[in-house]
């Protein structure tokens, strides 16, 4: 047998607050022609249906800090 190599991709997404509070929200495996306006989308959709909330106050969202596709590899060993 032979060692395995897997490799995942995840789009990894910081949302502030208005109380200065933030939320990750991580979705695996994101389509390889991701477009920034379809993570605007997602901004809106969660904002305007209030799905994340601050800690303090149930703070409102302020929208997107950071949107990043994060790859990792995964090796398992024959041994």
């Amino acid at each position: 047998m032979a060692d395995k190599i897997k490799e995942t991709y995840a789009l990894k997404i910081k949302f502030g607050f208005a109380d200065g509070d933030t939320r990750n929200v991580s979705l695996d495996n994101p389509k390889s022609d991701l477009q920034a306006s379809e993570i605007h989308s997602l901004s809106n959709f969660i904002k305007e249906n209030n799905l994340l909330i601050g800690d303090k106050y149930g703070a409102d969202s302020a929208g997107i800090l950071t949107a990043d596709i994060v790859e990792s590899t995964k090796i398992t060993l024959d041994i």
